[in-house]
């Protein structure tokens, strides 16, 4: 092969390698983007956006009180009653709590998945920037932690969801908004019945499909280096901030999950019905799916450890990085092929006879054919 000609490959080469690096750091960056956690602990280690719920015990001790309100308990507010569902929200949030409201009958719906549409009637929602503004109305003590996005008052039947004006939060309100209702429907459904702390918020987001690619990550790599929670500390991890409680979260949302699908949502409505009429959680859970909660779990980590984990990595940062950066790559290589061949073509055409007959009029008699 002549010099220049071996020099011209190996800068071809350069030049594809060099734009596959540039593609691949521009994807890099629009994935972590897009791929953003929804709301950030002021220390910046939490990577959820996440919600509390506020216990019997913790209504007397935060606020001192009966739970009998009347609403709203902050003035200034303007009301809109959207079916069974009373909002709250100043003017200065208005643009965003409209955007909010207008998810509320979707959310109302994907809730009735597996509890009864009675559960969420007459619930109080509070659209407020500070949460804390609730509490500092009733003179209580309580006081929500900053990175919560959301609280739900159980006894109450009270939802509390913090705002930013004009949508510049990154937080996801109308999530949050299905989340804490799937709250309020399975507490005034088993009344005072208990479910574990896993079962609460896995069901909840199980119902509201409140899964996203960060869970999915953090799953996936928790079952890869077999740093799965057992049941128990899963329930443990709940009220801490950083890996910890995003992992609790994303075990709770895929077992339940794994239940509904394994099982059937019929099966998922028998286990809750018998908890709200008096039968303890593991025993009514023995009744329905044959196995202690314990028992199933173990199946599932089973699963999990086996080969689902590997479905959770491919929608991870770093899979969803590589399979875009490797069809990428082959879509340039294929662009580079193309026009490669395209300059060839024009190259051969250049070295080919014309024939005078099938020259234009106005070209017959121009330099080399002129006569």
């Amino acid at each position: 092969m002549p010099q220049s000609q071996s020099w011209h490959c190996k800068y071809q080469m350069g030049c594809v390698m060099k734009y596959i690096i540039n593609i691949a750091m521009i994807l890099l960056l629009s994935i972590t983007a897009i791929a953003m956690p929804l709301d950030a602990s002021a220390q910046g280690t939490q990577t959820e956006t996440l919600s509390l719920n506020i216990t019997d015990t913790q209504v007397e001790e935060w606020m001192g009180r009966e739970s009998r309100l009347s609403h709203p308990v902050m003035d200034g507010l303007e009301k809109r009653d959207l079916s069974t569902l009373h909002f709250y929200f100043s003017k200065e949030y208005g643009q965003r709590a409209e955007a909010v409201m207008a998810t509320a009958q979707k959310a109302r719906e994907k809730n009735m998945r597996f509890l009864p549409a009675e559960t969420l009637e007459d619930v109080n929602i509070y659209l407020i920037g500070n949460i804390n503004m609730y509490f500092d109305a009733l003179g209580s003590k309580g006081r929500a932690p900053d990175w919560a996005a959301g609280l739900t008052i159980l006894r109450d039947g009270v939802i509390l969801i913090r705002l930013a004006p004009n949508g510049t939060s990154k937080i996801e309100p109308e999530m949050t908004l299905a989340h804490e209702l799937n709250h309020v429907a399975l507490r005034r459904f088993a009344q005072n019945n208990e479910f574990p702390h896993w079962f609460y918020e896995g069901l909840a987001m199980t119902a509201t499909e409140d899964w996203n690619i960060n869970r999915a990550e953090t799953l996936a790599k928790a079952a890869m280096a077999g740093q799965l929670l057992d049941l128990a500390a899963i329930d443990n991890a709940f009220g801490k901030i950083g890996t910890i409680v995003d992992l609790a979260y994303a075990e709770s949302a895929h077992f339940v999950s794994w239940l509904a699908k394994e099982n059937g949502d019929d099966a998922v409505k028998k286990l809750i019905a018998d908890v709200a009429t008096g039968t303890p959680f593991d025993k009514a859970f023995i009744q329905t799916f044959g196995r202690s909660p314990e028992a199933a779990f173990s199946v599932w980590h089973q699963n999990m450890s086996r080969g689902e984990n590997l479905l959770a990595s491919i929608f991870s940062h770093d899979g969803l990085f590589f399979m875009i950066s490797v069809f990428a790559a082959f879509g340039l290589m294929a662009a580079l092929w193309r026009k490669s061949a395209v300059r060839k073509a024009r190259m051969n055409a250049m070295n080919q006879d014309i024939s005078e007959a099938v020259l234009p009029g106005n070209l017959k008699s121009f330099g080399p054919f002129r006569s």
